[in-house]
């Protein structure tokens, strides 16, 4: 997995990001040159030499851009951080600094990737639509090359719908906060349940509707693959096709975040009103008793 995280903005969002992936200091961070930073005030030595040379800036101007580089529980996390290193220099190492840190923290080893948008030539980073595929594709090729396995399908041939979850919100979530892209959600989400009780015809969703006709036409060409494979005669073909029928049988369903949020208020709505119903069960009972 590669995803871009979010970006930091001025000098304190830049101090808070390089603590939150040193753990403040605990963890070592690897820099463009391979010298190691670790330590509290090295880490915030270095937020201040990044934030004191960003050039021209406007407010909202992205001082680094943010990334995450994981692989699958098993893996070694040596073995991704090499891979990291060797993809950064390939991909950054020409024109930004940039410092990596590793994480085993989950049972999938990760490495936190930050750039420094301003290059050395003065241009600031302007990371494109296709680049995160293509990051995921080099990536891929430097697992292989260390002997481990790696695929870089994109998300949407994956079967996969929902999006990564922005650094920023994950924090907040951390904290037990609730973030207010959260809280317009549900309330999204209760303005359909009262639509529905009054009898209003649900909003229209056109993106959503997009997305399930893509996510039909890629099950539909695997499956497709699949059948044309399994008609072959080479033990090889056939068994692939019986793979690849897993394989779409094992993608996640076609949910929005916001279906699945639906389906929990639901559960919640619909465990309170047995609640109810059987607190006013046994006070009827209870009167019963009494007469």
């Amino acid at each position: 997995m590669v995803k871009i995280t979010g970006n930091a903005k001025g000098a304190d969002h830049v101090q808070s990001h390089l603590d939150y992936i040193s753990r403040n200091g605990k963890l070592e961070l690897e820099d463009e040159r391979g010298d190691v930073i670790k330590g509290e005030d090295e880490v915030r030595a270095l937020a201040r030499d990044w934030s004191q040379d960003q050039g021209k800036r406007r407010k909202n101007t992205r001082d680094t851009t943010n990334i995450v580089m994981s692989m699958p529980a098993g893996t070694e996390p040596h073995d991704v951080k090499n891979a990291v290193r060797a993809f950064a220099k390939r991909q950054f190492g020409q024109n930004q600094q940039y410092v990596m840190a590793l994480h085993t923290d989950t049972e999938s080893p990760h490495v936190h990737l930050t750039v420094k948008n301003l290059g050395y030539d003065g241009r600031r980073l302007n990371v494109k639509k296709g680049d995160p595929q293509k990051w995921r594709e080099a990536f891929a090729v430097e697992l292989e090359r260390r002997g481990v396995e790696a695929e870089a399908t994109p998300r949407v041939t994956r079967g996969v719908i929902k999006r990564g979850v922005n650094q920023v919100v994950h924090h907040i979530r951390e904290k037990g906060q609730t973030p207010q892209v959260d809280q317009a959600k549900v309330r999204e989400v209760l303005e359909d349940f009262r639509d529905q009780r009054t009898g209003k015809a649900p909003k229209p969703r056109p993106w959503e509707d997009h997305i399930e006709e893509r996510q039909t036409y890629v099950r539909k060409a695997w499956l497709t693959a699949a059948k044309d494979l399994a008609q072959s005669r080479d033990p090889y073909d056939q068994e692939l096709a019986k793979r690849i029928v897993a394989f779409v049988g094992s993608m996640p369903p076609m949910k929005a975040e916001r279906h699945e949020l639906q389906e929990k208020v639901a559960g919640r709505l619909q465990g309170s009103a047995q609640t109810h119903q059987g607190v006013e069960k046994g006070r009827a009972q209870g009167h019963q008793d009494e007469r």
